[in-house]
């Protein structure tokens, strides 16, 4: 692993309440031998949530940046960093002495281009994830400890991936247009597929995760429905394209599709950029990772 590798770590954070802080103390004192710096990009939060950030004492360069309507946040922080190697983190994980290294080695070495750990629910958690999915595309999201068993992985963790930063710029970033994070990880993970990249599980790697209740609540995850056209839009057949509009408006009502106009403009240029470059296709991705779709 060589030392001299810098990293950026990406922290998106809404009124995240206390956890950002805590998040932040757990990353000060696990141990590394890598040199790295925290950006965290402030989505609009009112709880004061990045309040203590004035005067916080931290060992490690951070950067704070205020989020930009209609530039995901990730792609802003990225465009600020200056690690050759970026790590997507939420606010509410607590990590272990040289996780990095271990995290980052597949894609040091060339054996992945992204890769996620192993993400555990702490046992002071006290509430669980606030949405559930609807349909076996967007639940085979959330049996992430199941597929892992596979060593490549259909889906990166919302929680923590990584990635070296030029593959990142060299795919596109994220996607423009998702309300949550978890479905923009998913786009990112199945485009990076696409284009013939490949996703890894790290097993030697395992973090821990604390739900709280935060107010004012994030609800972006669970309007979930214009997010899943944004993928479809961008990456599937006809076919698959009509079984995701049905889904939604079964689980949203049909209002829900009065945006899909503007879904379709959106994605338009991007599904054409994509589909010039792939490596595969959408239904050898299902296939391969067994997902009905």
């Amino acid at each position: 692993m060589p030392s001299q590798a810098q990293v950026s770590i990406i922290i998106t954070v809404k009124n995240s309440g206390v956890d950002l802080l805590m998040t932040m103390e757990s990353l000060k004192v696990s141990m590394t031998s890598l040199r790295y710096e925290v950006i965290i990009v402030n989505e609009g939060s009112v709880d004061g949530c990045c309040d203590f950030l004035m005067n916080y004492n931290f060992p490690r360069p951070i950067k704070l940046l205020k989020g930009q309507p209609g530039l995901p946040s990730r792609n802003l922080a990225a465009a600020h960093a200056s690690g050759d190697y970026l790590i997507f983190c939420s606010p509410r994980l607590y990590f272990e002495d040289h996780w990095m290294e271990s995290l980052l080695e597949p894609v040091i070495l060339g054996e992945a281009d992204c890769v996620s750990p192993e993400v555990e629910l702490h046992e002071t958690s006290r509430i669980e994830p606030e949405y559930r999915y609807e349909g076996a595309l967007l639940q085979s999201l959330q049996v992430f400890s199941e597929n892992k068993a596979l060593g490549e992985i259909p889906w990166l963790s919302r929680e923590c991936f990584a990635v070296g930063h030029a593959r990142f710029q060299e795919i596109g970033g994220m996607e423009e247009g998702f309300l949550g994070k978890e479905l923009e990880t998913a786009e990112f993970s199945l485009r990076l597929w696409l284009l013939g990249g490949s996703c890894r599980f790290v097993s030697g790697v395992s973090l821990k995760v604390v739900y709280r209740q935060n107010y004012p609540c994030d609800d972006s995850g669970s309007r979930w429905g214009e997010d899943l056209l944004n993928i479809a839009y961008l990456h599937f057949t006809s076919t698959r394209i009509e079984r995701c509009r049905e889904l939604v408006s079964l689980i949203f009502g049909p209002a829900i599709l009065q945006n899909e106009s503007e879904i379709l403009e959106r994605t338009a240029l991007s599904r054409s950029k994509y589909e010039e470059r792939r490596i595969r296709d959408d239904s050898a991705f299902f296939q391969h990772f067994d997902i009905s779709a």
